[in-house]
C-alpha cells in the first residue's frame, strides 16, 4: 500500500473516532435534594441534532436523550422522568449541559455525554465527550451548621467564653 493511501486511511479512521478516546472528565459533589449541573459542551460551534446522556449501570441505560428536535422519553430510565432537562434548550454553543433536579442518593454513578452534529451524522462517533463521576452524600453536622451554631451551640460557646474571660481576671 503506498504511503498516501495509508495516511488518507489513517486520517479517516481518526476522524470517525475522534472524541471517543480522551472524554473530558469530571468529579462532582451533591447533597440530596440539590439541583445541580452536569456540564457538558460539544466540541465546535456545529449544530447539535443528538444529546444522549447515559449511565452504564442502569437498565435502560438512556438519562436523556434529545433527537429529532424533541425530548425522547420513551426509552429513559424511570428514575429520571420529569427530573432531567438541558440547561439550555437552544444548546447555544455547544452547551448541552444537564440539570439533575432533587439529586438522591440513587443518582450516584458514572454518567456519559454524547452528541451527533448534523454533519457528521454519516460518520460513527459512538465515544463519550464528557464522563461525570457524580458522588451523592449529605453533609456532616458539622458542615451543615457552619457558622450557625444553634440556640445549644450559642449557649455552650457564649458560656465557654464568659468562663475564660472570669478565669483571666482572676488571674490579675
Amino acid at each position: 500500500m503506498a504511503a498516501s493511501t495509508l495516511l488518507l486511511l489513517w486520517v479517516l479512521v481518526s476522524e470517525c473516532f475522534s472524541g471517543s478516546t480522551n472524554p473530558d472528565q469530571k468529579n462532582i459533589n451533591a447533597e440530596p435534594g440539590q439541583n445541580i449541573i452536569l456540564p457538558c459542551r460539544a466540541p465546535d460551534s456545529r449544530p447539535v441534532i443528538v444529546v444522549e446522556w447515559t449511565r452504564n449501570d442502569l437498565e435502560p441505560q438512556s438519562v436523556f436523550l434529545y433527537r429529532d428536535a424533541q425530548i425522547d422519553q420513551l426509552n429513559q430510565h424511570p428514575r429520571y422522568k420529569n427530573r432531567v432537562e438541558l440547561r439550555d434548550r437552544k444548546m447555544k454553543d455547544g452547551d448541552v449541559s444537564l440539570t439533575l433536579k432533587n439529586v438522591r442518593s440513587d443518582d450516584r454513578g458514572s454518567y456519559e455525554c454524547r452528541v451527533v452534529h448534523a454533519e457528521a451524522a454519516r460518520r460513527f462517533n459512538l465515544g463519550p465527550i464528557s464522563i461525570i463521576n457524580l458522588d451523592v452524600a449529605p453533609r456532616s453536622q458539622a458542615v451543615k451548621r457552619g457558622t450557625k451554631l444553634g440556640p445549644t451551640g450559642l449557649m455552650i460557646g457564649l458560656t465557654s467564653f464568659l468562663l475564660a474571660v472570669g478565669v483571666g481576671f482572676e488571674l490579675l
